[in-house]
This record gives structure tokens, C-alpha cells and sequence, in this order.
């Protein structure tokens, strides 16, 4: 996948689908800049134009940790939004097994 609505970014799919049988499914994605950008707005970028997700991985885990409300909340999508270098990033989804 390459983003062509946005001449700022550079977005790549690294890997979509499970990694192992009855796994979890994994969405992965290079994006770089190629202006300058805050790190907060390329993560907005990420998450609502490259694959909308609002959940954080770190707010997944200590929701889960903290005790779930509904067996439901197990299940829901999550990513997590990482520098690598500068104006290179990697933005990953995560969507629970419901096998």
C-alpha cells in the first residue's frame, strides 16, 4: 500500500494478517515524511487516515490488567505508534483472535 492522497507521507504495508495459526491479526506499516512533522502529528495522521484506530496499546494493557468490565473488551483493536529514526516511524495495529 502506498498513501497517494498525502504528498507528506510515505506509507508502506510491512504486513497484513495473522502470523501464526489461529493468531492474532497484525497490520504494519513504514511511514515516513518527508517534511518535517511532530511526532504527536504524524500519530494523528496514523491513526485516522493510514488505519483509524483510537486505542493505544499501553491504554489495552492496563485496561486489561485493571479487570475488564465485559469478556468483550478482550477483543478489541489496539496499536501502537513508534519512532524509528528521524522521520521514519512504525505504526501497528493489532486485532485480537476471536478463534
Amino acid at each position: 500500500m502506498s498513501d497517494t492522497d498525502n504528498e507528506d507521507y510515505k506509507v508502506e504495508c510491512l504486513h497484513s494478517g495473522q502470523k501464526r495459526a489461529y493468531g492474532d491479526s497484525y497490520r504494519e506499516f513504514s511511514v515516513s515524511v518527508i517534511s518535517p512533522r511532530p511526532d504527536a502529528e504524524v500519530e494523528k495522521y496514523c491513526t485516522e487516515h493510514v488505519y483509524p484506530c483510537k486505542l493505544t496499546s499501553e491504554q489495552y494493557l492496563a485496561e486489561l490488567r485493571a479487570g475488564l468490565e465485559d469478556f468483550g473488551d478482550h477483543f478489541r483493536t489496539h496499536y501502537s505508534f513508534e519512532k524509528k529514526s528521524e522521520g521514519e516511524y512504525f505504526y501497528q495495529i493489532t486485532q485480537p483472535s476471536t478463534h
